[in-house]
């Protein structure tokens, strides 16, 4: 099974939006407030715990105002970053890229505090969270679809080969209205497109892999015609912190309220947070 740390990143990358927000950010607030905080003075953090996983975490740079802003994704090697638990403390190892790693027998636990910390250009970086418990009750009401495949390579419409478009019902237990979202993931080696386009269509948003967004609630509906391959699939219900809800909303974010990309890392920017998820299993089948 793929790590849940793969489905909870976005595709998107997390880095690149920071990093363009918080330059816009600067740029507002240096005309607003003389005391703002110097643009690359701040690590962006994005690390997701996992119960019964060992920790592994990525440092990236904040882009400066005089900066080559081309260049976004640079990492931080060599930091001495720490994560305690108020009994053990774990010292991450730097193996390049940014990435940073504990020794494989550490195994985080459900309903625990973890606490990060580290020194960044003389400022001290800290954060905390806690893994939340799995999610209970997920079910769908279906555990397979069938669609009509389609090769459209030399041109045409559709015609009358388009399937109706069915909905997978799924849904879960929440009574403490806690944040989830769900990732559909092809896991074929090489799979199959159900529509082959023309070479010549700009449509480029092909993809293995679809998510929703962070709702409290307890159901999520998908459509049979977001499924773009056949084959087995996992549909993976994650819970996670409202930290990470707030984050992944602010990609919606305006001029008037994207001064401050969220984060709950203090002398950072990022996440910082726990996640939890159960799979089901589900398959796309050829008529």
């Amino acid at each position: 099974m793929k790590s849940y740390i793969s489905y909870i990143s976005s595709k998107k990358s997390l880095f690149t939006f920071v990093l363009s927000v918080s330059l816009l950010g600067f740029l507002i607030s240096c005309e607003e407030d003389s005391n703002f905080i110097q643009g690359g003075a701040k690590p962006i953090v994005e690390a997701y715990l996992v119960a019964g996983k060992p920790i592994s975490l990525i440092v990236k740079k904040e882009i400066a105002y005089n900066e080559d802003t081309s260049n976004t994704q640079t990492p931080i090697n060599g930091l001495d970053i720490k994560i305690s638990d108020g009994t053990n403390t774990y010292a991450l190892t730097s193996v390049g890229e940014g990435l940073y790693k504990s020794d494989t027998n550490v195994k985080l636990k459900v309903g625990v505090t973890y606490n990060l910390s580290f020194v960044y250009n003389g400022n001290p970086v800290t954060a905390s969270t806690i893994i939340p418990t799995k999610p209970v009750g997920f079910k769908t009401d279906i555990t397979s679809i069938a669609r009509t495949k389609l090769n459209l390579s030399s041109g045409g419409g559709f015609g009358g080969g388009v399937d109706e478009n069915v909905n997978v019902n799924l849904t879960w237990s929440n009574t403490t209205s806690d944040y989830h979202f769900v990732v559909v993931d092809n896991l074929e080696v090489s799979p199959v497109l159900i529509i082959t386009l023309p070479t010549t269509t700009n449509f480029s948003d092909l993809t293995r892999r679809f998510r929703s967004q962070p709702v409290q609630g307890t159901t999520t509906i998908l459509r049979s015609q977001q499924f773009q391959y056949f084959g087995k699939h996992n549909i993976v219900l994650l819970k996670v912190n409202p930290d990470y809800a707030a984050l992944y909303n602010s990609t919606g974010s305006t001029s008037q309220n994207i001064s401050t990309p969220p984060s709950t890392i203090t002398n950072g920017l990022g996440i910082f947070t726990g996640v939890n998820a159960d799979t089901l299993a589900f398959t796309v089948k050829q008529k």
